[in-house]
């Protein structure tokens, strides 16, 4: 067999077992989720897992770069066909909105589980920042970009506002964690992306209101 084709393989397998792991993270949660799980799910060895993954700790820090990664590619694709700043924000939305409430509240539970687990266990700590690093920089990135395009006000601090971007979109997610109808979410959702592109495209000379 080729060195092209076992690289191949080894990319398809690590794909099958991270698939197999986060429908296992999804119905259990993470700490519930055992490797012997994953295994049985995927009718592997354990052996065979731990060929790929040292631990259930890699594979969920795999599971959300993958996820952050590919926003970050599709991104970054949008621009280089349209230099907006706007449209990459929309896009983000219209990926929120494109989210089932049930999928969200399930990905939420668990990764939530995953950081207060992360929080006691200092050699996952740099991991899970690096994850977020790469959500605050990206929306970083799109802020100042806009901001030196003129498509959004001049006095725009992009740092604050990207804390501020994923600060309001987990809370909003938060506050439908346990309950919620799917159409208030939406509603909500669209009223909060109304109410960043005002922020974002007011002139220095006039509030920023967020009503």
């Amino acid at each position: 067999m080729s060195p092209k084709v076992t690289e191949a393989y080894k990319e398809e397998k690590r794909a099958s077992i991270l698939a197999g792991a986060l429908d296992c993270f999804l119905d259990k949660g993470f700490q519930a989720t055992t490797i012997d799980d994953i295994a049985r799910r995927l009718r592997i060895s354990k052996g065979s897992l731990y060929a790929y993954f040292v631990s259930k700790e890699e594979i969920y820090i795999q599971l959300a770069h993958a996820r952050m990664d590919e926003m970050v590619a599709a991104l970054n694709a949008l621009y280089r066909e349209t230099s907006s700043a706007k449209a990459m924000l929309r896009h983000m939305f219209e990926r929120f909105r494109s989210q089932p409430l049930d999928e969200l509240r399930k990905w939420l539970t668990f990764h939530l589980e995953f950081t207060t687990y992360a929080s006691r266990r200092p050699e996952l700590i740099a991991s899970n920042r690096a994850y977020m690093d790469k959500a605050l920089r990206l929306l970083n990135r799109i802020l100042a970009s806009g901001k030196e395009s003129g498509e959004f006000r001049g006095d725009l601090d992009a740092s604050s506002a990207a804390y501020l971007f994923w600060a309001v979109r987990d809370g909003l997610a938060l506050s439908f964690l346990l309950d919620g109808d799917e159409t208030e979410y939406r509603r909500i959702l669209d009223d909060m992306e109304a109410m960043v592109m005002k922020h974002l495209t007011a002139s220095a000379h006039e509030p920023a209101e967020l009503d």
